[in-house]
């Protein structure tokens, strides 16, 4: 696959998954716009809080693939053999087979290579380097097009780390928004005054959940208040949760639509609009797995 970056790893072990390190590199430089490197102001790839990937064979199955996957944040399972990677599992692929019972299954049928075949997979054709000390902004550039990228040192010797997009917005979202305030105190007083204003809206302006849906199920768990506002605040709390699944889920399914016709899953047409994106059950499903949240059909239902 094209143009897939990698680079040492950051935790004091020694990585094992080597870099295409005699790949072609892709020559051709990418066109960053000015809005993004504004976006980003010089921030590099070392500050994101990535984790080493996880790696399988060909011959794991399932089951072992989907644990790795989950243990590692839900990144895609890089397959690799002799410690080079010939291709990946995504995770949208492995929670199907899981909802439809296929744990045992080995991976080689769900293998998407890098280069090569199917059959005879192979590391990548062509390559772009990415290492912690790449920016921000041209890493995001390069996943508008590629499901993720690998981190590599700059030798190229080793892959450290994986890299999406999601990775890259939680970053830029955890960043604050203002300029610093000067001090604790004026911070804490800032503090309080923006939960001052939130009770106020909260008691004027109902939440998209009607206060009815809202005492219903708090009677029901047992809660008991005759604060409104507490009750609108803690269904604005659950409409955040809502959101933050389906935004997961569409992140799944773009994942999904973005993979050309040479990443599709065998068996498959290759061809798709990539204009669409269409959410189906198997996105919410890989979406609620990351909350421990089983949503596959009760066997009597199949």
């Amino acid at each position: 696959m094209a143009g897939e970056e990698m680079e040492e790893d950051s935790v004091h072990v020694e990585p094992s998954l080597r870099a295409p390190d005699h790949t072609p590199l892709e020559e051709d430089a990418l066109s960053i716009p000015e809005e993004v490197q504004h976006r980003f102001r010089g921030a590099k790839v070392h500050l994101l809080n990535l984790l080493p990937p996880a790696t399988a064979t060909k011959e794991d199955t399932v089951a072992k693939a989907l644990s790795m996957a989950r243990a590692h944040g839900g990144q895609c399972v890089i397959l690799e053999q002799e410690s080079k990677p010939i291709g990946y599992v995504d995770m949208i692929d492995l929670v199907v087979e899981e909802t439809e019972g296929n744990t045992d299954k080995n991976l080689s049928e769900l293998l998407r290579p890098f280069g090569g075949t199917h059959e005879e997979p192979k590391p990548p054709t062509s390559y772009r380097i990415i290492t912690p000390d790449t920016e921000l902004a041209e890493a995001a550039t390069f996943l508008q097009q590629h499901a993720f990228a690998f981190v590599t040192d700059a030798e190229r010797k080793h892959i450290l780390n994986i890299v999406t997009l999601a990775d890259v917005e939680l970053y830029m979202d955890n960043q604050p928004r203002s300029q610093a305030l000067d001090s604790r105190s004026a911070e804490e007083s800032q503090r309080d005054k923006s939960l001052a204003d939130l009770l106020q809206k909260l008691g004027e302006f109902p939440p998209l959940i009607p206060d009815e849906v809202t005492d219903f199920y708090l009677e029901r768990a047992g809660f008991q208040s005759e604060d409104v506002r507490l009750k609108r605040l803690l269904a604005l709390a659950t409409e955040k949760f809502v959101s933050d699944i389906a935004s997961d889920a569409f992140h799944y399914a773009r994942i999904r639509t973005n993979a050309g016709p040479s990443r599709a899953r065998p068996g498959q047409g290759a061809g798709r609009d990539r204009a669409r994106t269409v959410l189906t059950m198997d996105d919410l499903s890989a979406a609620l797995g990351e909350y421990g949240i089983d949503a596959r059909r009760a066997d009597g239902y199949r």
